[in-house]
């Protein structure tokens, strides 16, 4: 029901808009592209397997996922928007009455000023801020989180031709998200592209909205993730020779909120004895976790936002991702594929029985072996017929 003083909006697909004579060439939604997709394999699981065969698991995006040879990309589509309403730092967009149910994604109603109705949301009314000209749209929910802010939000730049930034007056992005200003600044974009930062409470009416669609999917990771990560990289010096950077990587996670893991400092111990250096990469500058993670031989982590820098490593390196068995997501296996790295897992158990967890589960904590983790990384390393 609304109330006094709301926008109410219908929620609808964005091929939805068709037919309503929104969507079209020469309508307020155009779809100008879609970039190919691609098949990319996925190696077999070492250690993984094991696990995987053995243990029950919640497993994403599907169950039996694991078993899968190859991931098909997603298509990311560009559409060029007239008239378009932006709300909040998560991009939430509406052409006239209508909001594009995608745009909602990544989004709490307590999050991002709005309220969620059967079929539709409504917006409070309160001023509207106009932006004449052309703005490419990068915004997204969750944007204190790094792999959100990278991958959800400016990973999207990828998709969009040269031509059409050249073409843009500005570019939107959250305010306040994680790492954002420096690696905006790496990308080196035109000095003409405005940076203009989207806080969770403005609303913004844009002539024209230039909008590439996630390049991510379902963890199903287009190639162009792959030159946003070159493209960002490159514009990062080496480190000085004096400051030579260890090459076997824990990331530490103790300080974490979610999913703690309940012997972490043991296995910290059991790592550092065999030649590991255990880091926090959400205390470096995003330069400084570019040349910490592309130079690293091994990488071995708790599932993670942190996670998210394997997109800088070298081809080949070798990343172990320690997942709980309450949550075992096959985002960074993908991206690990997609950047040519090599990729095995260990599974660790939660430490509250399954049918007591709920979307909360990510507050729960969990246990590893750290047996199974030495042996893991032993084994990846000195595979069988090889000298140690």
């Amino acid at each position: 029901m609304q109330q006094a003083g709301e926008t109410i909006l219908h929620r609808r697909p964005i091929e939805a808009l068709g037919a309503l004579g929104l969507l079209g060439p020469g309508r307020l939604v155009e779809h100008h592209h879609s970039l190919a997709p691609a098949r990319v394999p996925l190696p077999p699981l070492g250690a993984g397997r094991l696990f995987l065969e053995q243990w029950p698991s919640r497993e994403l995006p599907e169950p039996g996922a694991w078993q899968l040879p190859y991931y098909d990309s997603y298509a990311p589509p560009l559409f060029v928007m007239h008239q378009a309403l932006v709300h909040s730092s998560a991009g939430i967009i509406a052409i006239g009455d209508q909001v594009i149910a995608e745009t909602l994604s990544h989004t709490t109603p307590a999050g991002h000023d709005y309220r969620n109705l059967v079929r539709a949301i409504a917006l409070p009314r309160r001023p509207v801020r106009r932006l004449a000209g052309t703005y490419v749209a990068a915004l997204t929910g969750g944007e204190q989180n790094y792999f959100h802010s990278m991958l959800l939000s400016l990973a999207r730049l990828a998709a969009v031709p040269d031509n059409y930034l050249a073409a843009a007056s500005g570019l939107l992005v959250p305010k306040g998200a994680v790492g954002q200003p420096e690696v905006l600044a790496l990308l080196d974009l035109l000095p003409s592209l405005a940076i203009v930062e989207v806080e969770r409470e403005d609303t913004l009416f844009v002539d024209t909205l230039i909008y590439p669609m996630s390049v991510c999917g379902e963890s199903t990771y287009h190639p162009c993730v792959a030159d946003f990560f070159h493209r960002v990289s490159a514009n990062v010096a080496p480190p000085p020779a004096t400051q030579p950077l260890p090459r076997r990587l824990y990331i530490d996670r103790r300080q974490a909120r979610l999913r703690p893991l309940a012997n972490e400092a043991a296995l910290i111990a059991a790592l550092e004895a065999i030649g590991f250096t255990s880091v926090e990469p959400d205390r470096m500058s995003v330069a400084d976790q570019i040349r910490l993670f592309r130079h690293a031989e091994i990488i071995v982590a708790p599932h993670g936002a942190a996670l998210t820098n394997i997109g800088y490593a070298r081809p080949g390196c070798l990343v172990i991702e320690l997942l709980m068995d309450a949550y075992v997501n096959w985002c960074y296996r993908h991206l690990a594929a997609l950047m040519h790295l090599r990729y095995d897992c260990v599974l660790g158990r939660a430490r509250q029985p399954w049918p007591e967890l709920d979307l909360r589960f990510h507050l729960t904590s969990w246990e590893i072996s750290v047996n199974h983790v030495v042996a893991a990384v032993s084994q990846a390393l000195h595979p069988a017929g090889q000298a140690a």
